[in-house]
């Protein structure tokens, strides 16, 4: 199959959309397909999304004679490409990349005080954007999501397109061997990873390890990738700002080395858009991870069996938990057991086969 993947996120781009785009495509390669990543051309943020979704659609038609068989394209960027292929019935099928869906987005800040809310949904948006979508979904030929809970929740808002919703989570390469499985010699150090948005809730973060601090103050926190800000209007002690390490940018070809650092890793997210990379990374390292329970979070970590869910709210109850459970040796030692077995089933093979099925299909 000849198959492009597009996206109007900046080349340079080493986000969750470009890891899982770039480690898909890879994969389908390797097995023997023609694949393309379409990306932006601006260093930064992308181009105007109608703009992008235009010149996707233009490069189609400059290919009519022999066009790829599927264009897998992010929220609507392949909309112009799904209505330039129905208006002249070429081969080419669409796949809209749902990598969380605006509306339903929209839908958790609507339930959050607006002070928590960085950089909000805006009315352009909600005008434009979301039926721009919903057209694409209309017109594409399936909707790829990431996460159970993303498919029933469209399933349930638009239920004439049930039929073209697919499941493909976000996979992780996980070895044979785990990092902390078995190691008496564990350091209380905590890890976190993302961006500085109301989604990552970094600063539920700081806040639940400052407290955590009164009860083992040997613990250390590391926050990589955070951008320089993420502890901006946490209120800490200098010991506590002492005792935490950022690191704004990290190429992620080395985040490796931040999970064989830290045998803890905690995170507070609000919103997942699929199953967190970075929880699957740290899983496939054998970290103990202390996660929110949100629906997406719930899909991969049960409680006290392969990590520890947290409320994500609740700064004094988050922390008694993380606490409760250093406490537990035979419990961290479960932990530890299993975690390594969930990123495995998580693993990015499995998900390529489950792609290529779903592409294969009649």
């Amino acid at each position: 199959m000849n198959v492009w993947f597009a996206a109007n996120i900046p080349k340079q781009s080493k986000g969750g959309i470009a890891r899982s785009m770039r480690g898909l495509s890879e994969g389908l390669g390797q097995r023997g397909h023609c694949v393309r990543i379409l990306l932006s051309t601006s260093d930064y943020g992308g181009d105007n999304y109608l703009v992008f979704a235009m010149k996707l659609g233009l490069r189609l038609l400059l290919r009519l004679r022999n066009p790829p068989d599927w264009i897998i394209a992010r929220s609507s960027d392949g909309f112009f490409c799904a209505l330039v292929a129905k208006t002249f019935a070429l081969k080419t099928r669409v796949a809209l990349h749902n990598h969380g869906w605006e509306e339903n987005v929209y839908e958790v800040e609507q339930r959050l005080p607006r002070s928590l809310i960085s950089f909000p949904t805006t009315w352009k948006a909600r005008m434009f954007r979301f039926p721009l979508l919903r057209l694409t979904l209309s017109l594409s030929d399936c909707c790829l999501s990431g996460t159970l809970s993303e498919l029933r929740w469209l399933g349930g808002r638009y239920p004439k397109h049930r039929r073209k919703m697919r499941y493909v989570p976000n996979g992780v390469r996980a070895g044979r061997e785990s990092t902390w499985e078995g190691r008496s010699d564990a350091p209380m150090h905590f890890l976190s990873v993302g961006g500085e948005t109301w989604k990552k809730n970094l600063g539920h973060v700081v806040a639940v390890f400052g407290e955590l601090r009164k009860r083992a103050p040997v613990a250390r926190l590391f926050l990589v990738g955070t951008g320089s800000n993420a502890i901006k209007g946490v209120v800490l002690t200098e010991d506590d700002r002492a005792a935490m390490t950022i690191v704004a940018e990290e190429d992620p070809q080395r985040m490796s080395q931040w999970y064989e650092t830290c045998p803890y890793f905690i995170s507070c997210a609000r919103y997942e858009g699929g199953h967190s990379l970075a929880i699957l990374e740290a899983l496939s390292h054998g970290c103990v991870v202390f996660a929110s329970a949100i629906p997406s979070t719930k899909e991969i970590i049960t409680n006290n069996n392969n990590g520890v869910l947290l409320s994500g709210v609740d700064v004094m109850e988050d922390a008694a938990k993380i606490a409760g459970a250093l406490a537990n040796g035979a419990m961290i030692d479960r932990i530890r057991r299993h975690a390594l077995r969930t990123a495995q089933r998580n693993r990015l093979d499995r998900q390529i086969i489950r792609l290529e099925k779903v592409l294969c299909r009649p």
